[in-house]
């Protein structure tokens, strides 16, 4: 498997990042936050439907009802489906607005097999991991309980301290398998190897995206309208800040 190297070794400038994922945003906004309003919305009423069915799954007689298993297992994969094509449609409209190309509502809505599947790959990659250390440091606590109470924080501690080293580190995992085509595990060694160097502005990165999605949690549902697309677009800048165009 082959490494995507980085163009440069300077650190990710974040208010560049920001500068310029903005001014992708902003040069056609209606596009990127309309596609949001409609998969999104599709991602909602999926996520809604799912919840009220699993509840239905066991009938008044207390046997299972097929017909809520078969709908809340729909409900599931059109969330789980929805979901890719969201990051999907907005990676591949930030990518042509940083590239000062006009993006349509059908680029973004176009349907790309291959690039759904590897970020489903990607994200569920990036999911076991976490479980992994979360079971681990777990476990850890656990045994040190029934040798050494007072230690059995610390593997916790540990572990929480692996996870934001991970969400750092793997910050530019999505625009490494969808702008770099990479497959999960190059795109998670990809980014370990042009990330780890400058870690710090890595997490400075990571802590500016999270900071922009709280923002459009705390206005909902127009807020995320707009958070989800800057995101997108941030993440699309820094990558080319290593990796070009």
């Amino acid at each position: 498997m082959s490494l995507l190297r980085p163009i440069s070794s300077r650190p990710i400038a974040i208010r560049e990042a920001l500068e310029r994922g903005w001014a992708a945003f902003a040069s056609c906004p209606w596009v990127l936050m309309g596609f949001t309003l409609l998969v999104g919305g599709i991602n909602l009423f999926s996520q809604v439907l799912y919840r009220y069915e699993s509840n239905q799954v066991v009938g008044l007689f207390h046997q299972n009802d097929p017909w809520a298993v078969a709908v809340a297992g729909a409900a599931w994969l059109t969330w789980a489906l929805s979901s890719l094509w969201l990051v999907v449609g907005l990676m591949r409209g930030a990518e042509m607005a940083l590239g000062h190309h006009q993006p349509r509502f059908a680029d973004l809505a176009r349907l790309n097999r291959m690039a759904m599947l590897r970020c489903g790959g990607t994200l569920l990659l990036i999911l076991v991991l976490n479980a992994l250390i979360v079971r681990l440091a777990q476990a850890s606590a656990w045994l040190l309980t029934l040798i050494q109470p007072w230690l059995a924080p610390l593997p916790l501690v540990a572990g929480v301290a692996v996870a934001v080293y991970l969400a750092a580190d793997q910050i530019l995992c999505l625009p490494l398998t969808l702008m770099g085509h990479c497959n999960p595990v190059e795109a998670f060694r990809s980014g370990r190897a042009a990330v780890d160097p400058h870690w710090l502005h890595a997490l400075g990165l990571t802590l500016v995206v999270l900071l922009i999605l709280l923002a459009g949690f705390l206005v909902l549902p127009v807020g995320l309208l707009a958070a989800l697309p800057i995101t997108c677009c941030t993440l699309a800048a820094a990558y080319q800040q290593l990796f070009g165009s």
